[in-house]
């Protein structure tokens, strides 16, 4: 029985920081993500997560997430193009 409760108690005192490492894997996890338009002001202090858009032609849906200067996580989405890395887009175009 002694065993069971300092197993319990370890499972318990880890379980925060399994939740905050899932919080770095994928921030912005439980934000709901704003869609930009144009003349929109946002407060961007840090980037925290953007979406890769290298491989990609044409427009591409992007999310950015990012942290405020108050320390909010905001999710926003707008439209860009992508893959302009000059040979890359234009081997696959063809």
């Amino acid at each position: 029985m002694k065993m069971a409760s300092v197993v319990s108690a370890l499972l318990s005192s880890l379980a925060p920081s399994v939740f905050a490492q899932e919080g770095l894997q994928n921030p912005g996890t439980g934000v709901a993500p704003v869609d930009y338009h144009y003349g929109m002001e946002i407060d961007v202090q840090k980037v925290l997560h953007r979406t890769d858009t290298s491989d990609k032609i044409g427009v591409v849906p992007v999310t950015l997430v990012y942290e405020d200067s108050a320390g909010e996580v905001h999710k926003i989405r707008f439209l860009e193009w992508g893959g302009t890395s000059g040979s890359n887009a234009t081997s696959q175009i063809s």
